[in-house]
C-alpha cells in the first residue's frame, strides 16, 4: 500500500510540475494520500471478495484502481457491445448521496428526473468507463454490486480527494436497442383489452426489417367512440391524456404526467405538431371523437438517442444536465378524445 501511495504521489508531482505554488502542490498530494487511506480503511471492513481493476495511462503508468465488492458474477454479465438496463445510487465515501435512479427519490436535482431504470450503453468511447467495466463483473439479478472509484478516475477536479461509492443493479442486458424495443412493444400490444388490431404508422415508407422498427408508431383502440371522421389538420381537439415510459420494469412507477379531464383543448395545426413527438401526431390522426386508445411511440419517432434535458444551476454555480425523457425512451400515451370540432363548424 505504501509503495502504491508513493507511486501515486510521484505521478501527481510530475503532473503538476508546472505549478508555481509548491504549497498547493504538496496539499494536493496530501489530499490524494488521505483519500487512499480512507479507501483502504473502508475496504478493510468488507468481508466479501474484492475485485481490483487497474487503470493505466497511454504510457503504461498506473493511474489508480477501482474496487468492486459485494457482487455476484456467476450469471449473465455485460459484453463489449450493447447496453444494460440498470439502476444505481451514487454517494461520496462518507455516505453523502449524490445521485440515484430510484423513482421514490423525492428530489428533482438528480440526473434522471423521474427515476430509472436507465439504459447505460457500454459500447461508446470513454476514457475511463468504470461503470461499463463494473457491469462486466456484476451479473443480472437482484444482488447487484458495489464499486469505489477514486477521485482521479472520477474526473472532477473540484472534488479531488472525494472517492465515489456506487451501488449498481443490472436488470437486463440489451444487445440491440431496436430489437429489444420491438419485442417490448409487441409484448405490450398483446394485451387482451385492445379492440381489434393496432394501427401501424410508418414514417414515409414501408418497414421491412426489425432494425427499422424504431420509426413505427402503434395506435391501439381501447374503446371505440361515436365519431365519424378521423382527426385532421385544422381541427380543434379536446382530450384527456396520460403519458409515461414503456420499459421492462412496467408503467406503475413511470407515469410522467397525468392530465385531468377536459384539460387540453388545442388547435391541431402545424405549430402544435412541431412541439410534440412525430409518433404522437401520427397516432392522433387515427382517432375519432369518443375514442380511447393507447399510442406507443418508439424512440425513433419520439426523442431519439438523446432524450430531452434541462440544465440545473446550483448555488455553488455547478451545473447538472438532467434528463426529463431519457435516451432511447419508448413513450406510452393513454388518450381519450372528448370532442373534435372541424374548422368549418367553428367558422359558422
Amino acid at each position: 500500500m505504501n509503495k502504491f501511495l508513493i507511486l501515486l504521489s510521484s505521478l501527481f508531482a510530475l503532473t503538476f510540475f508546472g505549478c508555481n505554488n509548491d504549497e498547493e502542490e504538496l496539499d494536493l498530494i496530501d489530499v490524494l494520500e488521505n483519500e487512499k487511506i480512507a479507501i483502504h480503511e473502508y475496504l478493510s471492513q468488507i468481508t466479501t471478495p474484492i475485485l481490483y481493476l487497474e487503470y493505466y495511462s497511454v504510457h503504461g503508468m498506473l493511474i489508480d484502481t477501482v474496487f468492486i465488492f459485494n457482487y455476484d458474477n456467476s450469471g449473465e454479465v455485460a459484453k463489449d457491445t450493447g447496453g444494460v438496463l440498470m439502476d444505481y445510487e451514487k454517494f461520496y465515501l462518507n455516505g453523502a448521496k449524490l445521485d440515484t435512479t430510484s423513482p421514490e427519490q423525492g428530489d428533482s436535482t438528480f440526473t434522471y428526473a423521474f427515476g430509472g431504470p436507465a439504459l447505460y450503453r457500454y459500447d461508446t468511447v470513454k476514457k475511463y468507463d468504470y461503470v461499463a467495466e463494473a457491469f462486466r463483473h456484476i451479473s443480472v439479478g437482484s444482488m447487484g454490486g458495489e464499486m469505489i472509484v477514486p477521485s482521479i478516475l472520477a474526473g472532477d477536479k473540484n472534488n479531488y480527494g472525494k472517492p465515489l461509492h456506487y451501488k449498481l443493479k443490472a436488470h437486463k442486458l440489451i444487445n440491440d436497442v431496436k430489437v429489444n424495443e420491438h419485442e417490448l412493444i409487441q409484448s405490450y400490444l398483446g394485451s387482451s383489452f385492445f379492440v381489434g388490431k393496432p394501427y401501424e404508422d410508418f414514417p414515409t415508407y414501408e418497414i421491412t426489417s426489425v432494425t427499422e422498427r424504431d420509426t413505427v408508431t402503434y395506435t391501439a383502440i381501447v374503446e371505440k367512440g361515436v365519431g365519424d371522421r378521423n382527426i385532421q389538420v385544422g381541427d380543434s381537439v379536446l382530450l384527456e391524456m396520460d403519458y409515461g415510459l414503456l420499459d421492462d420494469v412496467g408503467l406503475q412507477n413511470r407515469v410522467l404526467r397525468s392530465m385531468g379531464r377536459d384539460s387540453i383543448y388545442f388547435l391541431f395545426n402545424e405549430t402544435w405538431q412541431r412541439n410534440y413527438p412525430a409518433g404522437l401526431v401520427k397516432g392522433l390522426q387515427r382517432l375519432q371523437a369518443g375514442d380511447s386508445a393507447h399510442i406507443i411511440v418508439p424512440y425513433g419517432m419520439a426523442y431519439g438517442a438523446g432524450g430531452t434535458t434541462r440544465e440545473i444551476t446550483f448555488r455553488d454555480r455547478t451545473k447538472l444536465k438532467q434528463y426529463l425523457i431519457p435516451p432511447y425512451s419508448t413513450l406510452w400515451y393513454w388518450i381519450r378524445i372528448r370532442k373534435v370540432v372541424p374548422p368549418k363548424t367553428e367558422e359558422e
